[in-house]
């Protein structure tokens, strides 16, 4: 007992205790109690942050970044595992998909610079072949105003943790036996798809889902090296807000810092409180 409570102990005053002491210090600093400028408690640097265009526009962009890489990541691998389950249990194939897992954000947003951008090997292959002239008329798949580097570097580094997740999902739940009882009862390729292992791989892969829209919501080394200044991604909005000479801008960057956290609390909180709903009806 006494050595669980020294865990507990532990636990709390180095992780939690940090992080609880940095969200009240950003918390003061964003309603004016505390901070250079500080002229007593004010809803002013809020105000500021609700009417600022900027931070509407990164909102919106950083959700619609997240949530269509996060689908379309799910999507690839879900694909892939119903197709090529066998081929992916191979020794090289496994070996393959934990490559991407080795390169860290900055490495990625790198090499996805290398080949993608109008002086990248795509774009030397494409003049080569006789397909541009210059690299000037290649697409534009960096720094795009679509997102598209960004979204390709952050699906690259997403969609093999969740083939590897799914594949041990698949393997766990024996979705092999099930899926040739369900066949052997008359069920076709379609409903054993949809009606036995889609839903048990879903329900298995939507924790793990959560956590990394929430880890592509708040990316920030691959938005500020692939994507534009305007619009930009939360991230790196509320870096920009810190970084700037104008110190009526920490405020706003604190509140944004805030609001950010209140988002993912509340995220996790309902998928929390779902979740125990779902475990209490079972």
């Amino acid at each position: 007992m006494l050595k669980r409570n020294l865990t507990v102990l532990f636990f709390l005053s180095f992780a939690v205790a940090p992080l609880a002491s940095g969200f009240v210090y950003a918390g003061l600093y964003s309603f004016g109690v505390i901070g250079a400028l500080s002229t007593g408690f004010t809803f002013n640097h809020w105000a500021a942050l609700f009417e600022d265009q900027g931070f509407w526009s990164a909102l919106a962009l950083s959700m619609g970044v997240a949530l269509f890489t996060l689908l379309l990541s799910l999507g690839l691998s879900l694909t892939l595992l119903l197709s090529l389950q066998r081929e992916l249990e191979q020794r090289v194939n496994y070996f393959l998909l934990h490559l991407p897992l080795a390169l860290s954000s900055l490495v990625a947003a790198f090499l996805s610079f290398q080949w993608l951008g109008n002086t990248g090997m795509l774009a030397r292959w494409a003049i080569h072949l006789g397909l541009f002239e210059k690299s000037q008329d290649f697409p534009e798949l960096i720094n795009d105003a679509h997102y598209f580097g960004v979204i390709f570097t952050l699906t690259l580094l997403t969609f093999p943790i969740f083939t590897l997740l799914l594949l041990r999902f698949y393997q766990a739940e024996n979705l092999s036996s099930l899926s040739q009882v369900a066949a052997t009862l008359g069920a076709s390729s379609k409903d054993i798809i949809f009606r036995v292992q889609l839903p048990a791989l879903l329900r298995r892969i939507t924790p793990t889902a959560l956590l990394y829209f929430v880890f592509l919501f708040g990316a920030y080394e691959v938005p500020l090296l692939l994507g534009r200044q305007s619009p930009m991604m939360w991230s790196v909005y509320v870096s920009q807000k810190f970084k700037k000479f104008n110190l009526s801008d920490l405020p706003i960057a604190y509140s944004s810092t805030v609001l950010y956290t209140l988002f993912i609390l509340l995220l996790v909180g309902w998928f929390w409180n779902k979740a125990a709903v779902s475990k209490a009806e079972q």
